[in-house]
């Protein structure tokens, strides 16, 4: 398995829960090897560009002497910067080029990939992360949103949403800031002080850390409604919480595989409906999400044995 970039990333997370799930299926996982390699790309995992990080894909897979399976997260294909979306489909479109066989986490992602090469890749589900159970806790009365603070992740909407409800709730952002974008936290700071939300950024945590905080906030909220596909997600899941999620194509995806999954809101009123339910009423987000999900393991064990298959 092999990921560039900060171990921090939601793709390196990514690729460190599939190494657990390929190990419980027998999938002898080393950080290169010769028989198969699974890399994971995301232009952000590389400093620069997106073309800048597909130049250091091509770079690296000239080396590799074996069949590669890539596992492209982020694609194109929404953003409202056509001319970044055009520079980043050119791009992803030399990454997907390479003779890779390549995988995404979506049907939606499957349809990109068709637009950019001709070609439909491989759907596997995210895998859905392990985390033990924390101890009993005291119940925080607050909205949260797990991840990096970004442009576009959705804290603001959140915000607003809080300073609608009657109880003026916090609201916590369960990460800390991605690179490059400090001053979005003093931002969002600014904006809640001034609608009288109480804004609280936790900083990096720690995979117990992370548990406790997507256990202990009252209303789990997604709000981020052009994301490729969501590891966010996954973790308000992984937890045993039904978060409230914003409609998009992944989301909709999502809620029509597992209906049990999430809380789809659309406008700003269902958000505020499902935020007062959830917040009079616990059961509302921890009905324990999906019991059951994927073998997203077996499924890639049994793509590497087709790929190494068609190989010989």
């Amino acid at each position: 398995m092999h990921c560039p970039g900060p171990a921090g990333h939601g793709v390196a997370r990514h690729a460190r829960c599939l190494s657990a799930l390929l190990l419980d299926r027998g999938v002898l996982v080393v950080e290169s090897g010769e028989d198969l390699v699974h890399v994971q790309f995301s232009d952000s995992l590389y400093d620069g560009d997106a073309a800048t990080a597909a130049t250091a894909f091509e770079g690296w897979i000239a080396g590799v002497a074996g069949p590669v399976v890539v596992t492209v997260h982020d694609l194109p294909g929404d953003d409202t910067d056509r001319g970044r979306d055009a520079r980043r489909g050119a791009a992803y479109r030399r990454v997907l080029d390479s003779g890779a066989r390549v995988v995404v986490s979506a049907a939606h992602e499957a349809e990109k990939v068709l637009a950019l090469t001709g070609e439909k890749p491989e759907v596997i589900p995210l895998p859905l992360p392990r985390r033990a159970a924390p101890a009993e806790q005291r119940r925080r009365t607050a909205l949260g949103v797990a991840g990096f603070v970004y442009p576009g992740k959705g804290h603001e909407e959140v915000i607003r949403a809080a300073a609608r409800h009657p109880w003026r709730p916090e609201v916590v952002a369960l990460g800390a800031a991605s690179p490059g974008h400090a001053g979005l936290v003093a931002e969002l700071a600014a904006a809640a002080e001034g609608l009288g939300v109480r804004f609280t950024v936790t900083g990096a945590l720690d995979d117990p850390g992370m548990t406790a905080g997507l256990s202990s906030v009252a209303v789990p909220v997604a709000p981020a409604r052009r994301v490729s596909a969501s590891g966010s997600v996954m973790s308000w899941l992984s937890a045993g919480r039904r978060p409230l999620v914003a409609a998009g194509a992944y989301s909709r995806e999502l809620a029509a595989m597992v209906p049990s999954a999430v809380h789809l809101y659309e406008t700003d009123r269902d958000l505020d409906e499902l935020v007062d339910r959830a917040l009079r009423d616990e059961a509302v987000t921890r009905a324990a999400g999906p019991a059951e999900w994927f073998d997203v393991g077996g499924m890639h064990r049994d793509l590497y044995a087709s790929v190494l298959e068609a190989s010989c």
